[in-house]
């Protein structure tokens, strides 16, 4: 294992390719390097790319440091540049990075174009990617997409996109407010999520089919401040958490806030059932849609612990709630065993959580960010009990709780600054391996099916999962090196394997419904080409990206064959569709 570290006092980057036994160092040249734009290539261990803000240029190195070659020149900032992918390029080698022009900039024109290149880096390589895009304000590579804002001359914002490194194409994004920025949440199998900043400051959330071009609305009036209230569950695939503001007025400044539950990837949200019983066993009145859980997703480095989850623990999600019509102050901490479909109330008060022993293991500390504390609890059936354990005699504030990265071990790190006049910061590490009385045996798990209480099938996203869990009444030790078994079978289509098509939305301000043309979305018609007679017509839904359901209703939500039999100014009527489309609302476009 490499190490790399670099320092501002004296430019230099030091490095160990033992693990620390020995130690080597370069200077930077030159050294007005900034050592923290440094971003090392996902493919070659010593290959690195670093930016001169001094100069505005960026440098290469492909021997860790030892020299540095400038590649390009008028590179602004650090997120500026970035390595392309592994898997989408044939090489990668690929250096994206925007490139200003100085007179256009001295003029007081920020644009930006978007070049690359390739090893063995330099002017040789380097070209623009695709000209047509033009000068723009950022771009942004995530998997098979990359993502160009620009503004037009009448200040109108678009998103550019382009798929497999294929030429941009304009995102069509279906809503008639303007928009103003763009952030681009994640990719989700074959899925974009963005977020569109409309004129009026609110945002709402889209996604996109495959190609990242053609966008539905998925949640309107997002929660956007510092940070996003937009969480996606590890662990089991297509589940979110999102919080929403409740407005009847265009200013969002001062509108309660709900939080809503999605386990198909977006195209459909839904309110969180609460919990039978509070946290002291008492019945809990409470039923949606007039009260349901609401959580405190602010996860800034000074606030509560935000939403949890973890691949290593599927199924587990760790958060602070309230309950009532919106989100309330004073959250307690709730936790779900079935990916979010169920909660119970855990402990009363703030928390900071993690878990160890993929699951095996929770650990929260209360207080957290705020006053002193000596104490740990600790779980080992999932959060329905818990125990206590005294980690240090000088108390402290603790301003995180970490393991190891994929949660696989039972060792749990505890650092803060401790309460004395001293406010030294600490670190306290505690093993909890000795709670466990054994390892686990193949009599300690079951098999666990995450469930849509929406649907008999036990499908979620077209296929069914069985995960493998440890048994909550078995105190077990997994192990560091326990693999989790996971099963998948194939399901037959039906409704909850579609989302709306470009140009067609469900109409209720909940976006509930049945899929019907858009009218703030005017669609093309195809029989306004010439010598066209037949064109593939949409019932007003997709299949959801990343649903691999086959069969069933399939055919009842497909695209199909469509002959140019009428004027686009008549009305649909189900003589022109076939019969097993004639029940539906959403009529094919023509």
């Amino acid at each position: 294992m490499q190490l790399v570290f670099a320092s501002f006092e004296t430019s230099r980057i030091y490095y160990t390719l033992n693990e620390g036994q020995l130690w080597d160092h370069h200077d930077f040249d030159p050294p007005t390097i900034n050592p923290r734009s440094m971003k090392f290539s996902p493919t070659e261990d010593n290959w690195i790319l670093a930016h001169d803000p001094t100069n505005e240029r960026i440098y290469v190195s492909t021997n860790l440091g030892q020299s540095w070659k400038m590649i390009a020149e008028n590179v602004d900032q650090s997120s500026d540049y970035q390595w392309d992918e592994p898997g989408w390029d044939s090489d990668g080698s690929v250096i994206y990075f925007n490139q200003f022009d100085p007179e256009d900039r001295d003029r007081g024109n920020y644009t930006v174009s978007l070049f690359t290149q390739r090893y063995p880096f330099g002017a040789e390589t380097q070209q623009e990617f695709d000209p047509n895009l033009g000068r723009h304000e950022d771009f942004f590579l995530l998997g098979p997409y990359i993502f160009a804002q620009k503004t037009e001359d009448n200040d109108d914002t678009h998103l550019l996109v382009s798929y497999n490194r294929q030429p941009f194409q304009a995102a069509q994004i279906p809503t008639p407010y303007d928009h103003r920025s763009y952030i681009v949440s994640h990719i989700e199998e074959r899925q974009a999520l963005v977020i569109v900043q409309h004129e009026g400051g609110f945002y709402n959330l889209y996604l996109s089919e495959e190609t990242g071009v053609y966008f539905s609305l998925s949640l309107r009036d997002l929660v956007v401040d510092y940070a996003i209230d937009l969480e996606r569950i590890d662990g089991v695939n297509g589940t979110m958490i999102a919080n929403q503001y409740v407005r009847d007025t265009p200013d969002v400044t001062d509108a309660p806030i709900r939080t809503l539950l999605t386990l198909d990837n977006g195209g459909n949200w839904e309110l969180i059932h609460p919990p039978d019983l509070d946290v002291y066993g008492n019945p809990v009145n409470c039923e949606p849609p007039l009260c349901s859980l609401h959580f405190d997703m602010d996860t800034s480095a000074y606030a509560r612990l935000g939403v949890f989850s973890t691949e290593s623990a599927p199924g587990i999600i760790i958060a602070h709630g309230t309950l009532g019509d919106t989100l309330s102050s004073n959250p307690d901490l709730y936790i779900s065993r079935d990916g979010g479909v169920t909660w119970h109330e855990t402990l009363s008060g703030s928390y900071g959580a993690n878990v160890l022993d993929h699951g095996g293991i929770i650990v929260a500390v209360n207080d957290y960010h705020q006053v002193s504390s000596t104490v740990l609890k600790y779980s080992c059936n999932e959060g329905l009990s818990w125990n206590s354990f005294t980690f240090t005699d000088s108390a402290m504030v603790i301003y995180g709780v970490i393991t190891e990265p994929g949660e696989h071990t039972t060792n749990v790190s505890l650092y803060g600054i401790e309460s004395s006049g001293s406010r030294n910061w600490v670190v306290v590490t505690v093993d909890f391996d000795p709670i466990f009385s054994r390892d686990c045996g193949d009599d300690d798990y079951y098999d666990w099916l995450p469930w849509d209480d929406r649907s008999d099938t036990d499908c979620i996203l077209g296929s069914s999962i069985v995960i493998e869990r440890r048994n909550i009444t078995t105190c077990c030790r997994n192990g560091r090196d326990y693999v989790r078994e996971t099963q998948y079978s194939i399901c037959e289509c039906n409704e909850e394997d579609f989302e709306c098509d470009y140009g067609y939305a469900k109409p209720g301000e909940d976006l509930s419904g049945l899929c019907v043309k858009d009218p703030d979305v005017e669609l093309e018609d195809p029989c306004d080409n010439e010598g066209t007679t037949t064109y593939i017509a949409s019932t007003g839904y997709r299949k959801i990206a990343g649903d691999v359901c086959q069969g069933g209703d399939e055919r009842l939500y497909a695209p199909y064959e469509a002959e140019c039999c009428r004027t686009p100014t008549e009305p649909p009527t189900t003589a022109s569709i076939p019969d097993q489309w004639s029940n539906l609302t959403a009529y094919p476009y023509h």
